[in-house]
């Protein structure tokens, strides 16, 4: 009797294995083959319009589980001041944390620009999580004060430098999609993202965070055509390559 329960007792042990190992599998195939990767967004209305390019992310790779503090029009010294966002940081036991700043701060008061990413970013790395600088794009209305492709691109990588931080460089991809199709409209006269220009923020957002190219993910915004689909991740991909 003792060695028959001993084998009852491995089969057990090995059916609660194979259970495990199922669950497990139906897991991973839940959430793409990937581990889950946790990715808050700070921001304002360039973030969360269309929808967002959270939810835009979490479309394109469903293992990322996104969420944002947003706010019309805010700047990081704002988000920081109302505490709603450095609460989230705190709570969410995240991956990421995404900073976008208002976007024409980071040329026009740069000082304040470093100043509270630096401030996000000690509170971002305290809670075990990696930031990630947004680059936002050349505003049509904005050109003329100096808020070009180039002088947003060197405030955000210098602050990164600075803080050992990632770039999402998104405004590169507006610049370099738009000079290969002038006539793609990926924002509205006074800077808003079109849903193209959503998906192609949310594409480089993807590949700098998981580190993998978006070129060929299946997932595609309504209205986007296969052919622009694709064109938006090239143009995503190539814009973090070599970086």
């Amino acid at each position: 009797m003792p060695a028959v329960r001993a084998r009852r007792r491995t089969a057990g042990l090995r059916l609660a294995s194979v259970v495990l190992a199922c669950a497990a599998i139906a897991l991973c195939a839940s959430c793409g083959g990937h581990p889950r990767t946790r990715v808050l967004f700070i921001g304002n209305s360039f973030t969360f319009y269309n929808g967002g390019i959270d939810a835009e992310l979490s479309r394109l790779d469903p293992s990322c589980v996104t969420s944002s503090v947003t706010a019309g029009g805010a700047t990081l010294q704002q988000q920081w001041q109302t505490g709603q966002a450095l609460q989230a940081i705190r709570s969410g036991h995240w991956d990421y944390v995404v900073l976008q700043e208002q976007s024409q701060t980071p040329v026009i008061a740069q000082p304040l620009f470093r100043d509270y990413a630096a401030r996000f970013d000690q509170a971002i790395r305290a809670s075990g999580a990696a930031t990630v600088l947004l680059m936002t794009w050349q505003r049509p209305d904005s050109a003329a004060e100096g808020v070009t492709t180039a002088n947003l691109a060197a405030a955000y990588r210098g602050v990164a430098a600075q803080l050992g931080a990632r770039v999402a460089p998104a405004g590169e991809a507006f610049a370099e999609a738009l000079l290969e199709r002038p006539g793609l409209l990926l924002d509205n006269p006074d800077g808003h993202p079109t849903v193209e220009g959503t998906y192609l923020a949310a594409c480089v957002v993807y590949d700098t965070v998981l580190r993998r190219s978006p070129v060929g993910v299946a997932y595609a915004d309504q209205g986007i055509s296969p052919d622009e689909r694709l064109f938006l991740q090239r143009v995503a991909a190539e814009s973090l390559a070599g970086s």
